[in-house]
């Protein structure tokens, strides 16, 4: 209808060129216009019928009339200079003259004279500008009071015998000029509205093409606008984050980081990235008075709204634009990463820890070989005592036994890693095992001054295993609980069976581990701070095969010590053998802080763990 004839396209042509960049702008004066152009053609409508009832008109008739057609100088003056504020101040000096003007012409407060008097701060109203409304509210109360005091010193007449049609026919054309400011004013609401539907719409169909929520927010940072793909991504509805929602769901540390991308998105022209963790919603635990807050992390892309012709913001208030990307995954695979680096880092310190020791313990004996071999083997330097040379010998054999324990103890370690050691389960005697295992620690044991016990439940069933791997996992505890139990200790083995396992535990009265050592134990070539005068030369070794072997059998480690009260080793085996799902190449672990007593009661003792 605004198009009928051309007439809206001639009347977008009377918008200053200004206003034609900014979509909003131009539909604000063009229904300034549209507006003021309907009071004018009224007036013209109004005019003819009016001076043939009237006659010749007044002097004042026709200064009302003149001053009633200031809307067509507002819609002159905005073609040329685009300044819609001026046009609507030269509408309300026109309203504030038209009254004065009656004033004089029907006499003192004419209905028509106050009509025309409130259409003036109604006008700037329609302006949205409180400066103007204020000044034109001025304009009408200073020109009410000079009306009065013009009537009561009576220069301005009180009263006019004909004014009853006149000022009806005055206040009515005041009514069509107010009704044609408001229909101006509804035109430019109504438009406004329409152009943000759009522009919502168009920003929800841009939205679900990037398949991201995309937001507007003001210069605060509140959000102005949420597409439906808040819902899809984050279980948040566009509710949940419009005006502070966002905000107070960021993580609080991180809502500096937020802050600072919206505010250098709003005083730049880039693209602006940043992190943060988003509260998405809760999860119920246990107890129903406790929630568990959800948090992803997302990532924001701002940037500043230009609209031309208009600056940085739109109708709405709103400056910056951006787009949330959920990166819960691309975190999660970065801190992956970092941990496959940092478990490579550690691998790489544990392979240098491992060849320096390894070149220790492997240089230590071969120099003690190598340098009584020469001693030996040199006429000039050799003993001449048959016990010296036999005291040589001996330490060229006992440096070639502990050579040869440390490569079998790595050639172990290394099967067992790679999967190559091969377990030949057979039923096993479990009580004669031990037996034979004790009597091969049990001279070591007598030449340090132990007591070596060993307590065997009675039907006991025979135990599915490699038999020369139970030995080897026995004899290296008990070869431990030796070498760190000082003279006049004990150290006992027992075996029980608690419920589908066989439970082989070593105890002894030695020096016990260190707190801070115990999560180490089991690591290759660690040895605790804490040694006796008789541990002598160690590898660090046994415990870390023992590992291996109850592992690869599908059983269990636990370790129980003090410093200076002695330790409690005990694997758990399978009775059965095990199923192959349960047997790894190494076995766990469970430290257990206690300190170990051992009372004697008769010819057997008994070992109580105090916690």
């Amino acid at each position: 209808m605004r198009n009928l004839c051309g007439i809206g396209d001639r009347i977008a042509g009377w918008v200053h060129e200004a206003a034609q960049a900014c979509p909003a702008e131009m539909e604000r004066q063009s229904a300034f216009i549209r507006a003021r152009l309907l009071v004018a053609l009224s007036i013209a409508v109004l005019a003819p019928p009016y001076l043939a009832l009237r006659g010749a008109p007044a002097l004042w008739e026709t200064l009302v009339f003149l001053l009633a057609l200031a809307p067509l100088a507002s819609v002159a003056l905005l073609s040329r200079t685009g300044h819609l504020m001026a046009a609507h101040a030269l509408c309300a000096v026109g309203c504030v003259l038209v009254g004065f003007t009656i004033s004089f012409g029907l006499g003192g407060l004419s209905g028509a004279a106050l009509i025309w008097l409130a259409l003036a701060p109604m006008q700037a109203i329609f302006s949205r500008s409180a400066r103007l409304v204020g000044l034109a509210s001025v304009g009408s109360i200073s020109a009410l009071t000079f009306i009065v005091s013009g009537v009561a010193a009576g220069f301005i007449p009180a009263d006019v015998s004909d004014a009853l049609g006149l000022n009806a026919f005055y206040a009515a054309l005041g009514l069509i000029c107010a009704g044609a400011a408001a229909f101006g004013a509804n035109a430019a609401e109504t438009s406004g509205e329409r152009r943000r539907e759009l522009g919502d719409a168009r920003f929800a169909s841009l939205a679900g093409a990037l398949g991201d929520p995309l937001l507007r927010h003001d210069a605060n940072g509140l959000v102005l606008y949420v597409s439906p793909e808040s819902e899809t991504h984050f279980q948040l509805r566009a509710r949940d984050l419009r005006g502070r929602g966002l905000f107070e769901r960021i993580f609080v540390q991180d809502r500096p980081a937020f802050l600072k991308a919206l505010s250098d998105a709003r005083n730049g022209v880039a693209t602006v990235r940043a992190e943060f963790r988003l509260r998405i919603g809760s999860m119920s635990g246990d107890n129903l008075t406790y929630a568990e807050p959800i948090f992803r992390w997302v990532e924001i892309r701002a940037r500043r709204l230009v609209i031309e012709g208009q600056g940085a913001s739109d109708a709405d208030g709103a400056c910056v634009t951006s787009i949330l990307r959920d990166i819960s995954r691309e975190k999660q695979a970065e801190q992956g990463r970092e941990e496959a680096l940092a478990a490579a880092d550690r691998a790489n310190a544990s392979k240098d820890r491992f060849l320096a020791n390894l070149s220790h313990e492997l240089r230590t004996p071969l120099n003690a070989i190598i340098g009584f071999s020469e001693v030996l083997a040199s006429e000039t330097i050799v003993p001449d005592a048959v016990m010296r040379r036999r005291e040589y010998a001996g330490i060229i054999h006992s440096s070639g036994q502990h050579l040869l324990s440390v490569v079998n103890a790595i050639l172990d370690m290394s099967k067992i890693e790679a999967g190559c050691f091969e377990i030949e389960s057979e039923a096993i005697d479990v009580a004669p095992m031990i037996e034979a295992c004790c009597d091969m620690i049990k001279l070591k044991a007598e030449q340090s001054g132990l007591q070596l016990e060993r307590d065997c439940a009675t039907n006991l069933p025979r135990l599915i295993a490699d038999e020369r791997a139970c030995k080897q996992i026995l004899i290296n505890l008990l070869s431990n609980a030796v070498k760190f139990t000082p003279a006049g200790g004990l150290v006992r083995v027992t075996a029980r069976l608690e419920g589908r396992s066989l439970a082989i535990e070593v105890v002894d009265t030695g020096v016990g581990v260190k707190q801070t050592d115990l999560p180490r134990l089991g690591d290759a070539f660690f040895q605790s701070g804490a040694k006796s005068a008789s541990s002598g030369e160690g590898t660090g070794l046994g415990l870390s095969v023992v590992r291996g072997l109850v592992g690869l059998h599908g059983g269990a480690i636990s370790i129980a010590s003090a410093l200076g009260q002695g330790t409690s080793v005990k694997v758990m085996l399978p009775i059965d053998g095990g199923a192959a799902s349960q047997k790894r190449a190494s076995a766990t672990i469970d430290v257990v802080p206690n300190s170990v007593q051992i009372e004697p009661l008769g010819p057997v003792s008994k070992v109580k763990k105090v916690a």
